[in-house]
């Protein structure tokens, strides 16, 4: 089986060129993989149940359902910044949703399926806001503002996100290796993750083995991907590669 990662596109209407890139990929990819899992930041803020309605990603919707009807298993992990992702969006597109982490057995090798912002420990000041803005009480208040209110809330959000993030420090920024270590110790073969934006393999050793770690890119320069296809795998970065 041929199974497709991406993670971090970050659609926007700002940016029309990345769904572009999502809907050539998609479309090359509809009639060979048989499994497609996107682990978070799909969009580059999501409003809630609201956004299905928008037309910002209608296209973006169309392709993934359009999967999902040919019998593609299609995985969706909710990054920092499509965590309002729930019930309407999985059944309108006919995929599965999780809210963080999974495990699943890939071409014999133990695999953990993540974002990534849950293994930059160091970032603490990101991980307690994001937990206050994950929070039920916040999710029903802000779900529940009429969708151009909640539009424009969302893109300030992002604004000031991006501009404190520009200026942390990159360890502060990167994976920490204790986290990452421990999900090794956990038992997983292979991480894949998202979240800092660099695609890159990286090997590691932990417990007297060697381990992988795919990091995913982000696509504001081009595409970025893994493919799994019977125990070979293959990342391509923003280059085309």
């Amino acid at each position: 089986m041929r199974r497709l990662f991406l993670s971090d596109v970050h659609l926007s209407p700002r940016h029309p060129e990345r769904g572009r890139r999502l809907l050539d990929l998609l479309s090359r990819e509809a009639g060979r993989i048989g499994e497609l899992y996107i682990l978070g930041d799909l969009f580059d803020y999501w409003i809630g149940p609201k956004h299905l309605d928008l037309p910002d990603y209608r296209e973006a919707f169309d392709a993934v359902r359009g999967l999902s009807a040919r019998g593609v298993r299609v995985v969706f992990l909710c990054g920092n910044r499509d965590f309002y992702v729930r019930r309407r969006f999985r059944e309108a597109l006919g995929l599965e949703v999780f809210t963080g982490p999974i495990t699943a057995e890939i071409g014999r090798a133990r695999v953990c399926l993540c974002h990534g912002d849950h293994l930059c420990t160091r970032d603490r000041p990101t991980q307690r806001a994001q937990a206050i803005i994950r929070s039920r009480p916040i999710e029903a208040i802000f779900t529940r503002l009429p969708a151009g209110l909640a539009r424009f809330l969302a893109l300030g959000y992002r604004g000031h996100s991006r501009r404190v993030t520009a200026r942390k420090p990159a360890r502060r920024k990167a994976l920490a290796a204790e986290a990452v270590l421990a999900a090794f110790r956990a038992g997983a073969d292979v991480i894949v993750c998202g979240h800092i934006h660099r695609a890159a393999k990286h090997t590691w050793r932990a417990g007297g083995r060697e381990h992988v770690l795919y990091s995913l890119g982000d696509w504001s320069n081009g595409s970025s991907y893994l493919i799994e296809e019977d125990g070979r795998w293959r990342l391509f970065g923003a280059e085309g590669r």
